[in-house]
């Protein structure tokens, strides 16, 4: 094989790494439940998934809802997204996680 089509392969079916991670998450906010980011959007994103999920699984235990009571501030549906806003998988298991589901 040429070193051009190889290449071309290669180009092809590489996967993109992405270029970073953030928590999003839904907050109540004066009675609605508004989509946040953390680190913000305008902010730059962390460079790993693992440590992005760990900084969301804490987010989601320090502002967790008190059973179905949604309080002003509490953080709920808090997963990792990449640098596109699509989820990604839960390096534990491999599979889509939501802490404190709603």
């Amino acid at each position: 094989m040429k070193l051009a089509k190889g290449m071309k392969l290669i180009a092809e079916g590489w996967v993109i790494k992405p270029k970073g991670f953030r928590v999003r998450f839904e907050q109540m906010s004066e009675g609605e439940l508004v989509t946040g980011y953390s680190p913000p959007m305008e902010d730059k994103p962390l460079d790993s998934d693992v440590t992005t999920w760990r900084y969301g699984w804490k987010l989601a235990m320090a502002a967790r809802p008190d059973g179905d009571d949604l309080r002003e501030g509490c953080l709920v549906n808090v997963t990792v997204v990449d640098d596109t806003d699509r989820p990604v998988n839960y390096y534990v298991t491999g599979k889509p996680e939501v802490f404190n589901p709603k």
